[in-house]
């Protein structure tokens, strides 16, 4: 046990290390092109997800959690190109966490339409 302690101790002082002289530390999916890429595809599908479920009209629950992942994936998207995109998308998320919250799932799903719309104009990095 304590040798894992050891070992744990000292690959947390040395990420630590490399990140406070700029070396190489663990890198996050999304600041690669290819991580951008993977969070666009996966707002989309929690979307289209997000959609079916509201359209369904019965599970307010799992219409909220559905967006909440897909809000938690477009945090992941980064790049100046989608600046005010990203602005747009997250507006028209917190309004139908909103609705869905509210119990509009109707509501919910006309703005999980125009969410999706934008998401489909990011192109690929």
């Amino acid at each position: 046990m304590k040798t894992i302690k050891n070992v744990l101790t000292a690959a947390m002082i040395a990420v630590s290390a490399g990140a406070m002289v700029g070396g190489p530390t663990v890198a996050i999916a999304a600041e690669s092109a290819e991580g951008v890429n993977k969070a666009i595809a996966e707002v989309k599908k929690a979307l289209t997800e997000a959609i079916q479920i509201a359209a369904e009209g019965t599970n307010q629950k799992g219409l909220i959690d559905k967006i909440a992942e897909a809000k938690q994936y477009y945090k992941e998207i980064t790049g100046d190109q989608y600046g005010a995109k990203l602005q747009r998308l997250s507006g028209s998320l917190s309004k139908a966490r909103g609705m869905a919250r509210r119990g509009d799932l109707a509501g919910a799903e006309e703005e999980l339409k125009r969410a999706l719309e934008i998401i489909n104009q990011f192109q690929p990095s």
